[in-house]
């Protein structure tokens, strides 16, 4: 997501009003989004206040708070960049558009591209415009990975915990140079089924699972099992991030999070997603 295209959104959030006139940049992020943020009546686009929830958390998703201020992002450098959102290319027009990195839980089930499966071997993905994917029905779920090892690993970790679904469409959120989380979530946003976040059990963990769409599922062992592996998990890491973090747990409004969250808060540390890659099974 450029910067110009912040500066607009900002606006539109942070305005009582619902009729905003087109330009380029909205026309664009209403049509990769649709009709959950915003819709086009002739020379306007008009934007409800529901609509307006999602784009907060679009720009969350880029580590934007949406009530600051849309001159902070007049001229930045890429390294000012990062001081206002985790991304130092949000001061640019991106490279890449509407790429994402998908794959299953497991190599015994296929993908399907164009309703054609396609099997992959371990530790292997692919990245296509999200644009051209259609509806993916023969997936039932969605599950979102926070990290890139645990995507790409994803198999070790469907033998430790349990994902939602039959044949769940694996997702990588993204980073700042190839796939991008803004495209990750646009996918989203075009698509209809359940959503689960595979994140880490921190405060920045619980944010990012926050900001998707339709959110039914935290991938997580049992409570009182998470709970035991709190107790050795990082607590510099915990404070490093609560601060940051704090405005927005403090009003979780998923039901799915509070009890996952609840136990992480209670024990002030920090558990990486990846401790589910080594686990040995009992």
């Amino acid at each position: 997501m450029e910067a110009r295209l912040i500066k607009i959104l900002l606006r539109c959030v942070q305005s009582d009003n619902e009729r905003f006139d087109i330009n380029a940049s909205l026309d664009a992020f209403i049509r990769d989004f649709g009709s959950q943020v915003g819709v086009q009546k002739g020379k306007s686009i008009y934007i409800s206040s529901s609509q307006k929830d999602v784009i907060r958390d679009l720009l969350l998703s880029e580590g934007v708070n949406a009530d600051m201020s849309p001159d902070a992002w007049e001229n930045l450098t890429r390294a000012e960049a990062l001081n206002v959102g985790h991304n130092e290319k949000l001061a640019q027009e991106p490279v890449k558009r509407r790429r994402v990195a998908i794959k299953t839980l497991r190599p015994s089930l296929p993908l399907f591209l164009n309703g054609q499966p396609l099997p992959l071997p371990v530790r292997c993905h692919v990245e296509v415009d999200y644009s051209e994917l259609g509806d993916m029905a023969q997936h039932d779920w969605i599950v979102v990975v926070e990290n890139w090892e645990c995507f790409n690993d994803i198999h070790m970790a469907a033998s430790n915990l349990a994902f939602p679904g039959q044949n769940p469409l694996i997702v990588w959120r993204g980073d700042k140079d190839s796939v991008r989380c803004d495209c990750m979530m646009a996918m989203l946003c075009n698509l209809k089924q359940p959503v689960a976040a595979f994140v880490d059990y921190d405060p920045s963990g619980m944010v990012i699972a926050r900001s998707l769409p339709r959110l039914e599922m935290i991938v997580t062992p049992p409570l009182d099992e998470l709970k035991r592996m709190m107790q050795s998990g990082l607590i510099k890491r915990y404070m490093d991030q609560i601060a940051g973090c704090k405005s927005i747990l403090e009003r979780l409004d998923v039901s799915c999070l509070v009890p996952v969250w609840n136990v992480i808060h209670l024990s002030g540390r920090a558990l990486p997603q990846e401790r589910f890659l080594r686990l040995k099974q009992a």
